[in-house]
């Protein structure tokens, strides 16, 4: 039955991506925006989605074909795990330290603020859907045991992780490609 459960969360976390990733390139800029370059806040935002998609694609490939258990005890599993992160991390800084000397220091203007400010709603709509989602799987998974393997729990922790990073870079996109009601 765990298998069940687990490849129903595999599932329902593909159905999710391939619907964000349609979603995304349905989004076009703002009427006013359209013939004025990409903020760095913005490119900043599409690099965020780039990479933590492809984290998010490694980290997956990779528990599917060790799993789970094997993941936390396989020495050179653990190593393109962290291997994985850190070179996601290192791309999204480099990214970050280019525009910010592209741009003189300055990454984020008055507009900016308010996108990002706004971003915070979708990064804590990721967040709460990744855990309820942890929670239900991993109930419905080891009712039975009446215990959760410690592999499982540091694994909630760093989908959480990642998703609130790629909710908070979505949040971005979303603030340059959707109207701001300036009214409310």
């Amino acid at each position: 039955m765990t298998t069940f459960w687990i490849g129903f969360a595999v599932l329902g976390g593909a159905l999710v991506v391939i619907a964000i990733t349609r979603f995304i390139r349905g989004l076009v800029p703002q009427s006013e925006m359209r013939d004025v370059p990409m903020t760095a806040l913005e490119t900043l935002g599409w690099v965020g989605l780039a990479v933590t998609g492809l984290v998010t694609a490694g980290l997956g490939v990779l528990v599917a074909v060790v799993g789970v258990t094997d993941l936390q005890e396989a020495d050179s599993a653990r190593f393109i795990f962290w291997l994985i992160l850190i070179v996601g991390i290192g791309v999204w800084l480099a990214a970050w330290v280019a525009l910010r000397r592209r741009n003189g220091g300055v990454v984020a203007d008055e507009r900016d603020r308010v996108v990002l400010a706004r971003s915070f709603s979708v990064e804590s709509m990721v967040v709460l859907l990744s855990l309820v989602t942890w929670a239900v799987v991993l109930t419905e998974a080891f009712w039975d045991d009446g215990t959760v393997p410690l592999a499982y729990l540091q694994l909630l922790f760093w989908t959480t992780l990642i998703g609130g990073a790629m909710g908070r870079s979505l949040g971005i996109v979303l603030g340059y490609r959707r109207e701001i009601d300036t009214d409310a």
